[in-house]
């Protein structure tokens, strides 16, 4: 099987269990709708359409499409898309009126991208069980203090409950990856987690306080974001009964909302 250029890196899942288990933790009710990413061999594809449901297919690869449309020519249920999800317009791909299951085995190249574009269109996407490597499944759950907690997992769980199902290993694919991958359920929030003043700041934030992940957070903030003077951050800690000294990998998802929304109360831009 021709192996895709490295910017997808694509690994075929060939394993029944594994599909079946894909299939089973997405929990499909007739009146789903799924967008899949990286319709391949169609495998997984096929499985998902005995639930009953409508299925939107992307495939990047378009020596892929005329055998896919070969097999799938009967299929009423199915729409193949060609092309680049990152390059596509979700607004066309995700139904209207519904909130879509997003499924497939994510390239390891694009996984993290394609979460984010995830929580852009999460109010017309409901859930995500996807295949990626497993340190991206073990970042988007992880905990805080843990060497994995960064940007990603404050993400992930401030706008959804992701979870990882079970590890999947490397002989299950063709050609076979070298890493283990993580089958994952996220369960995405039509808003967040906790009271927001603005997402996008918020992020901001987030991003700042791990931009120098072995300083101190008040450091990495104030670098992070100039204009944003120690004493008012310092201030604002006092307030959330934390030191000074506090890493961002020690705050909580609800501790970095609490943060972002005092920072914007403080006119902090």
């Amino acid at each position: 099987m021709r192996r895709l250029p490295p910017i997808y890196g694509q690994h075929f899942l060939h394993d029944k269990n594994i599909l079946a288990a894909i299939v089973s933790a997405a929990e499909l009710d007739p009146e789903d709708v799924v967008l899949e990413i990286g319709v391949g061999t169609g495998r997984l594809t096929e499985l998902i359409l005995r639930k009953g449901v409508s299925v939107t297919g992307v495939e990047v690869d378009a020596k892929l499409l005329p055998d896919l449309m070969d097999r799938f020519r009967d299929q009423q249920n199915l729409r193949l898309v060609p092309g680049d999800v990152l390059r596509l317009s979700w607004e066309d791909l995700l139904t209207e009126g519904k909130r879509v299951v997003l499924m497939g085995n994510l390239p390891y190249a694009i996984s993290t991208q394609v979460l984010f574009r995830a929580i852009e269109h999460r109010n017309r996407i409901g859930k995500a069980v996807i295949l990626l490597q497993w340190e991206v499944g073990e970042r988007m759950a992880a905990r805080p203090g843990s060497k994995d907690y960064g940007i990603l997992s404050v993400a992930c769980q401030m706008f959804g409950k992701p979870g990882i199902v079970r590890k999947v290993p490397p002989s299950v694919f063709l050609p076979p990856p070298k890493v283990n991958s993580a089958l994952i359920r996220w369960d995405l929030f039509d808003g967040t987690a906790f009271p927001l003043r603005d997402e996008k700041f918020t992020m901001r934030v987030v991003k700042a306080a791990f931009g120098q992940r072995r300083k101190k957070m008040i450091n990495s903030l104030s670098s992070g974001m100039p204009g944003t003077e120690k004493s008012v951050l310092g201030g604002i800690l006092d307030e959330m009964e934390l030191k000074n000294s506090i890493r961002a990998e020690e705050l909580s998802v609800e501790q970095f909302a609490e943060l972002a929304n005092k920072l914007h109360d403080k006119g902090t831009r």
